[in-house]
């Protein structure tokens, strides 16, 4: 996976942990599911191991500060 990200998308800090990352976040802001459909995805017994995954986009940051 690594040598995918790296060499395909050019991404030079690429590992399966962030594709792996990238799933889940896509998964809970793109498609908009809960943490337990991410949880079952990337088989996770406990779903505070699924948030550790979890980041959200710059964008979502930057307009919740907007509402402030």
């Amino acid at each position: 996976m690594a040598l995918m990200l790296r060499g395909w998308a050019g991404i030079e800090k690429a590992s399966s942990h962030s594709g792996r990352r990238s799933v889940i976040t896509n998964v809970i802001h793109k498609q908009k599911k809960s943490v337990k459909v991410a949880q079952k995805i990337a088989g996770h017994v406990n779903p505070s191991t699924t948030l550790i995954y979890e980041e959200p986009p710059e964008e979502q940051i930057a307009d919740a500060l907007k509402s402030i």
